[in-house]
């Protein structure tokens, strides 16, 4: 298999791009750990989601997360994200992910990277939030979030431990592309364009696209628009977003897309010349790596921004056949490896770049969304709903406990020195919504021995 035969690559040289810092993501590894984004640099943060189960290792990635930098994102992708943590020394480094909601489960087929115990598993949909509008882009540069509140690379071959806070800098680029153009023939040009107009070829399709394929996590993505965007592989959508609540590869087929591989990635895959695959490159560098790794198309510049409402900051896929004008990318679901031919032409498009009005609009529907989302669940009767006064009470059992001091939503409410421990808390100082309390158990120094966190919806003015 390519996997036991791959040689080890390290991660490319990659020439400086100016950025600017759209947003940042923390993630904290534990159960009902928030999930949230900050436009203001970390000064103030608003909450997407919560941790359902929290990673515990770093397992070995695949092929394409040795083109990445370590303490990078390595793939972003609407059914997962992946972070490189491993060393050089090997092609397939560790990695630790963080995945949506549907991919709790491996679902049956599925043929990409298996997170396993180094999955921060979230109650955030695929094609949500941070795995679409909000998504980081490959290459974007990941830290531990120390308790002093500064930021530090993840160290090498990190392992996820329980409370810690990875923080994302979701940075994008200043000059941004607004299409990337593929003459689907061989010999055919790549060209990009730039949001300031510029154009230039960077490339030659090595090999057409003849055909669309099963790829993961399409069913999910939509008609035409980018799945995901990692050092090997830009893989685009040609499937509706499904609603199904099976998992995919299960009943009805339901995904269905085309990748785009540069030539020495593609030759070490499973894969290599597929008819779903368009193979682009340097005829005379294909058994070296060249474009893997590297910006505009492996590193930096594509995001995932896509939505039917909004078509004109959206990325997506048109088509030519013959001497058409440009076509919406058809409908296509299931392996259909000869549906492509007699395309002529390929294309990915934004019309409108990403600015920092459209990022607060899309942070703010995020935040609606999780909203939702937990008010459904106290309406079921799977979240606490408290009103009123409450007494919270912590349950603890070690002997080392002297303290215990009571969060609500990241600030002090309470502490003490008396068991049983607990405290009074007047629900009515806090907005109606999702609150996090934390009972913080504390040595004789104050210093935390451990930390319990429950998950509470306030009703005071719904009545639910």
């Amino acid at each position: 298999m390519a996997q036991q035969t791959a040689p080890k690559e390290s991660p490319p040289a990659i020439v400086p791009f100016e950025k600017a810092e759209s947003h940042r993501i923390r993630i904290s590894n534990s159960v009902d750990g928030p999930v949230e984004v900050s436009r203001d640099k970390g000064v103030t943060w608003q909450t997407v989601g919560h941790v359902t189960k929290p990673a515990t290792a770093s397992v070995m990635g695949y092929l394409a997360s040795g083109y990445a930098q370590p303490s990078c994102i390595s793939a972003t992708s609407v059914h997962g994200i992946r972070v490189r943590v491993g060393d050089t020394s090997t092609a397939y480094p560790k990695l630790i992910n963080l995945v949506p909601s549907e991919f709790l489960q491996t679902p049956r087929g599925f043929g990409g990277h298996v997170a396993g115990t180094s999955g921060i598993y979230m109650d955030i949909p695929s094609g949500k939030a941070i795995f679409r509008e909000l998504a980081p882009l490959a290459g974007n540069p990941v830290y531990l979030q120390q308790s002093s509140g500064e930021l530090t690379p993840l160290p090498e071959n990190y392992a996820p431990a329980k409370n810690d806070d990875l923080v994302i800098l979701v940075e994008r680029p200043v000059n941004g592309l607004r299409e990337i153009d593929f003459e689907n023939r061989n010999h055919g040009s790549v060209t990009i364009e730039y949001e300031d107009g510029t154009r230039k070829e960077i490339a030659e399709v090595l090999k057409p696209v003849y055909g669309i394929g099963r790829f993961d996590g399409t069913s999910y993505t939509g008609v035409g628009a980018i799945n995901t965007d990692h050092c090997g592989v830009i893989t685009v959508s040609s499937a509706p977003i499904s609603t199904s609540p099976l998992l995919e590869g299960t009943g009805e087929e339901r995904r269905g897309g085309f990748q785009i591989e540069p030539i020495y990635h593609n030759t070490q895959s499973e894969e290599a010349f597929a008819d779903m695959i368009l193979v682009i490159g340097h005829r005379d560098k294909q058994h070296q790596p060249d474009l893997e790794g590297t910006p505009p198309l492996f590193d930096g510049y594509i995001d995932l921004a896509w939505s039917s409402s909004d078509p004109e900051h959206s990325w997506r896929a048109e088509i030519k056949r013959g001497g058409s004008s440009w076509l919406p990318m058809p409908q296509i679901v299931g392996a259909k490896l000869s549906s492509l031919r007699g395309v002529t032409a390929i294309r990915l498009i934004r019309k409108k770049p990403l600015d920092d009005g459209w990022t607060t609009q899309q942070i703010a529907q995020a935040v609606q969304g999780y909203r939702n989302r937990e008010m459904a669940l106290a309406r079921a009767g799977k979240m606490p709903v408290k009103r009123g006064t409450v007494v919270m009470a912590a349950s603890v059992s070690d002997s080392r406990t002297k303290y215990v001091a009571f969060y609500v939503n990241g600030r002090l409410r309470a502490m003490t020195n008396n068991a049983p421990y607990s405290f009074t808390w007047n629900t009515g100082e806090d907005p109606d919504g999702e609150c996090i309390v934390e009972a913080r158990a504390e040595d004789v120094n104050t210093d935390p021995i451990s930390s319990t966190k429950t998950r509470i919806w306030v009703d005071n003015a719904n009545k639910l």
